[in-house]
Formats: C-alpha cells, sequence, structure tokens
C-alpha cells in the first residue's frame, strides 16, 4: 500500500487564495504543500489577467502607430508581428512564474506538480508531472481550483476547434475576420486587441446589450468605443450552427428576429462563461456538496459541507476576481486564528458575466 504523507495544510490549486494560503501556512511553521497541476499560480499571472492586458498594451502601441499623424507624428506603415507579441507576453510570464516559485522556496511550502484526485476525506492522489504517484493528507484542506471556459452546445461549434483565451493569447499569427461569441468583458478585451493589430472584429451577444450586468449607459458608452475602433457589434443574436474550422474559414448561420443569416469569417473565439473545474478531481470522496451548476457550496464563512475543507475563489462561486480570492484568503485566515469575518457584507464594484 502507498504511504500517505501527513500535512498539516493541504492546498488544492495555487491560484490567488491558495497560494496565499500556502504561503502563509508555511510560514507560521505548519507543513504545508499544494497541489497544482500546470498554472504555478494560478491563472492570472499565466493565462489571465496580467497576460491579456501585456497583449492588450501592444495592440494599443500598434493603434498608436497606425495614426500616429493625428499626434503630428510620421513613422512607417506600420506591420503587425503576432509572434512577438506573443514572445513578450511569455516573457512576462516566464518573470511571474519564476518570482512565485521563489516565494513558494522562501515560505516552506512543498508545490506538489500534478494532477490531483481525491480517493479519500482530506487524501488527494497525486499523478507527478515528472512520473511517479504521491498521496497526500491534510488535517485542513483548502479547495482553489479555479475554473476554465465554456463552450455553448451549439451545433458545429466544438468540432470548429474554436479559440478561448488561452488560445487566443498564443497566436503567432493575425486572424482576418475574428467572430467573438459574447459580450463580455473577456469577448471585448479581445475584440478590441484584435481590430487594433489589424483584423477584422465581429461580436455577436445573444442580449440586447453589451455586459449584460452592467447599467445600460456603461455598456452603451462601450459600445460606441467599440465601434468607433470599427468592430461590428451584433446584438439579440442567437449562433444556430457553426461550419468549417476556426484558423481557416468558419461559416455561421445566425438566427435573429428578422430571420437568418451567413457569417463568414477565419476565427471564431468563444468568450461566454465559465465552468468551475469540480469535475472529476474526486469530490464525491470527500463530502463536499455541489450546487446545481457545479460550484462548491460554502457558507458564508467559506466553509465547505465537509469538516475542515475550505473552498477559495471561482470554485465556490465567489465573484471571478483575484482580489475576491484574495480576500477570500483573508476572511479564512481571520477566522482560522479567532476571527469571525464572512463574505455577507462584502462590497463588490461589479461582477462579470464572464472572466478569462
Amino acid at each position: 500500500m502507498r504511504e500517505i504523507e501527513r500535512f498539516d495544510v493541504l492546498v488544492f490549486g495555487s491560484g490567488a487564495g491558495g497560494k496565499l494560503t500556502a504561503w502563509t501556512s508555511a510560514s507560521e511553521g505548519l507543513r504545508t504543500a499544494v497541489v497544482e497541476r500546470g498554472l504555478i499560480g494560478g491563472s492570472c499571472p499565466n493565462i489571465a489577467c496580467l497576460p491579456t492586458k501585456n497583449v492588450i498594451h501592444s495592440a494599443k502601441v500598434a493603434d498608436f502607430v497606425r495614426h500616429d499623424r493625428e499626434f503630428g507624428s510620421g513613422t512607417a506603415a506600420a506591420s503587425i508581428a503576432m509572434a512577438e507579441v506573443r514572445a513578450r507576453k511569455r516573457r512576462m510570464v516566464d518573470g511571474l512564474v519564476n518570482m512565485h516559485m521563489d516565494k513558494y522556496k522562501g515560505s516552506g511550502a512543498e508545490l506538489v506538480l500534478g494532477e490531483g484526485r481525491f480517493v479519500g476525506p482530506k487524501t488527494i492522489e497525486v499523478r507527478l508531472k515528472n512520473g511517479g504517484v504521491r498521496t497526500l493528507y491534510g488535517d485542513r484542506v483548502f479547495l482553489n481550483l479555479g475554473t476554465h471556459a465554456a463552450i455553448p452546445d451549439i451545433p458545429g461549434l466544438r468540432a470548429a476547434n474554436p479559440l478561448t483565451h488561452i488560445e487566443a493569447l498564443e497566436l503567432d499569427r493575425l486572424p482576418s475576420h475574428v467572430i467573438v461569441l459574447g459580450g463580455g468583458y473577456v469577448g471585448l478585451e479581445f475584440a478590441q486587441a484584435f481590430v487594433r493589430f489589424g483584423s477584422r472584429v465581429t461580436i455577436l451577444e445573444r442580449g440586447p446589450q453589451l455586459l449584460a450586468r452592467e447599467d445600460k449607459d456603461v455598456a452603451d458608452a462601450l459600445l460606441e468605443v467599440l465601434h468607433l475602433d470599427g468592430v461590428d457589434v451584433q446584438l439579440n443574436v442567437q449562433v444556430a450552427h457553426v461550419e468549417g474550422s476556426s484558423g481557416d474559414s468558419v461559416r455561421l448561420t445566425l438566427a435573429m428576429a428578422g430571420g437568418t443569416s451567413v457569417l463568414e469569417g477565419s476565427d471564431i473565439l468563444v468568450a461566454t462563461g465559465r465552468i468551475p473545474n469540480t469535475q472529476n478531481v474526486g469530490l464525491d470522496q470527500t463530502g463536499v456538496a455541489l450546487d446545481a451548476r457545479g460550484y462548491i457550496q460554502v457558507n458564508e464563512r467559506l466553509e465547505t459541507t465537509a469538516p475542515s475543507i475550505w473552498a477559495l475563489g471561482e470554485c465556490a462561486g465567489s465573484p471571478q476576481f483575484t482580489h475576491i480570492s484574495e480576500d477570500d484568503f483573508r476572511i479564512v485566515q481571520a477566522n482560522l486564528h479567532g476571527g469571525s469575518r464572512n463574505t455577507r457584507d462584502r462590497l463588490v464594484g461589479g461582477v462579470p458575466a464572464s472572466n478569462g
């Protein structure tokens, strides 16, 4: 029988709340391990907030150069090298990952890289990235599993191999016509970036406005900005069918109040929401309950339905912001040290309809 290694604190997932829990616990002298399948530091420094802003800044520079004469300057015609845009983004990510590795070493928390799955209460079996298997038990367990991009159940869409935010950040070519499914924050960010690089861009939103959870005046202002950039925005549109292959050519059949139409492009980018990473990780072995959407059920103290197991960040249904995951960490840590904090009265400036 494989030896079970015992830890005071076991963290599943190294996103914002998870890594802060690990570093803090280890610095307090608790034997701590973090199980992470690949994104050291979580999605924010690897595939979401920071890499996206890096690419957006490159697009902004490209747009300035393209309109340089409006600023009284004159240069050669702008040319876009997406491989260089990607390389710049990758250099930033590499630096952030190295910074996180230094934090793990400095704190004393052990980072265990591999695919984890619960095989019993508070017990995770990890198939290590470099081979082998370890079984870890934690007196306290913290779940920071995150989410992934949802792919709508539209006929032909999955077969078309659409981009999500992850693949979009890794492009080394400039798409000729990007069709963005979804009018949330992620879709709008990429739409503006690609149109500023020089792509033709169309946004398809099934609702009557962009950013469904925002005030209408905010959505209207962003719509005007996108129009000024050259983005074609179509509202109240349903995608009925998709043909072709994203990256080559795609053909979308659209349904709207006036009937149907066809839209052709080179690439599809899906930005229609998030799904929690709670499936196929053995949560049924733990006593941790999920809600109807697959998020971990927690109370206002972020305690799950299983004793000594907490959930932090998006997998717990918290608003999908890095700073909220960090506040989840602060709430749990305060309570573990005799405090009485909760999520009930937390003020959140805005809740995104989707997040990359």
